[in-house]
């Protein structure tokens, strides 16, 4: 039903089944991906709303990933919550252009710490999110990172071993969020009273 050019990417190698048939899915808008608790498989331990349906659960963390990444971003989602208690919100921008600005400002406004994850070069999705974020009226201070191969040349490998050695994978995800809300206890203790 889009009336001009489209551009859609395929991972080469099988990536995990994270959707479900029923979950929403309409061009220009993001959905919010949470983890709900253990199941016996894992798709099945999330609930995904669209994002403009969304009410805020008040969230430690938003993390904003699509594609490959997305997988990597729910299972940090696990992580963070069965090892660290932090409540995550995974916004699937599975649509860039449009993007969904009124869901990544929420993120911004609702989460505080903001960490994007992408599968290639750091600072395609985590620039357009960052500019996104300081377009917006969030109100407060924000933590911000990116998650990305860093400024390097690529390497040969199956897919799962450059996940994780460009740092990629979820236990890094979870890691660098664990970072950012870390930063963000500590500026809190800083300001004066």
């Amino acid at each position: 039903d889009v009336n001009g050019p489209c551009y859609i990417r395929f991972a080469r190698e099988a990536t995990p089944i994270v959707t479900h048939e029923s979950d929403p899915l309409t061009f220009g808008k993001a959905n919010v991906v949470r983890y709900r608790g253990e199941t016996e498989r894992f798709i099945d331990a999330f609930e995904v709303i669209a994002a403009d349906e969304y009410q805020n659960e008040r969230e430690d963390i938003a993390i904003i990933s699509n594609g490959p990444e997305l997988a990597e971003s729910m299972r940090a989602a696990w992580i963070l919550k069965e090892e660290f208690g932090i409540e995550t919100r995974v916004l699937n921008l599975h649509t860039i252009k449009p993007l969904d600005v009124k869901a990544v400002h929420a993120a911004g406004r609702e989460c505080v710490n903001v960490l994007t994850a992408e599968e290639h070069q750091v600072g395609g999705l985590g620039n357009l999110i960052a500019a996104t974020l300081l377009q917006a009226s969030i109100g407060k201070p924000l933590i911000f990172d990116m998650i990305g191969v860093q400024d390097t040349f690529g390497a040969s490998g199956a897919p799962w071993e450059l996940v994780r050695a460009f740092g990629l994978s979820a236990e890094y995800i979870a890691g660098k969020a664990c970072e950012l809300i870390a930063r963000r206890v500590r500026r809190a203790d800083d300001m004066p009273a």
